[in-house]
């Protein structure tokens, strides 16, 4: 099991439609059982990019219980985005996904952030992600850059068709 990260509360500002601004509150925890409906919405929302994941629940249930899956719930305990990681010695961001309604709101920056930190002892951390061609997969590429990873080896096609390549971070 990877040391637990205390529930962290996050707070941010946004735009509402009529030109107000609201508070935003959301959370990033260790997943449990309950969150699991809401993660297989969001599973629903990526498969186009993704390819099939039929077995993602299964997945989803064991990294729950050994402490591997991260996500992001928002006040009303729905999932906005979730990351499976690798325990040490893999170092490895193996699934991220966020919510297509919570996007640009730095979820996806607050769950690798958190992931790295449960890495600290790691002297290489990889993530396998979408080729520089895949046009829906430039905001996960920039993300895992604004991070320090760089673009390593390219991978077989995932499942969908679609280019993939391997992520990594070497820390010094």
């Amino acid at each position: 099991m990877i040391d637990a990260t205390p529930y962290l509360p996050f707070r941010a500002t946004r735009n509402t439609s009529d030109g107000h601004s609201e508070r935003v509150y959301w959370e990033i925890a260790e997943a449990a059982h309950p969150d699991v409906p809401s993660w297989l919405e969001i599973v629903r929302e990526v498969e186009p990019l993704f390819g099939p994941m039929p077995t993602f629940e299964i997945t989803l249930a064991r990294n729950i219980a050994r402490g591997t899956a991260l996500c992001v719930r928002d006040h009303e305990a729905t999932v906005l985005g979730g990351v499976l990681i690798r325990p040490v010695p893999h170092s490895q961001i193996s699934w991220l996904a966020v919510r297509k309604s919570a996007r640009g709101r730095r979820i996806g920056h607050t769950l690798v952030a958190d992931a790295l930190s449960r890495y600290a002892s790691a002297a290489e951390v990889v993530v396998d992600t979408f080729g520089d061609d895949n046009q829906d997969g430039h905001a996960a590429r920039r993300l895992y850059e604004s991070f320090g990873f760089q673009a390593a080896e390219h991978l077989d096609r995932g499942p969908e068709g679609g280019t993939r390549q391997r992520f990594r971070l070497v820390r010094e």
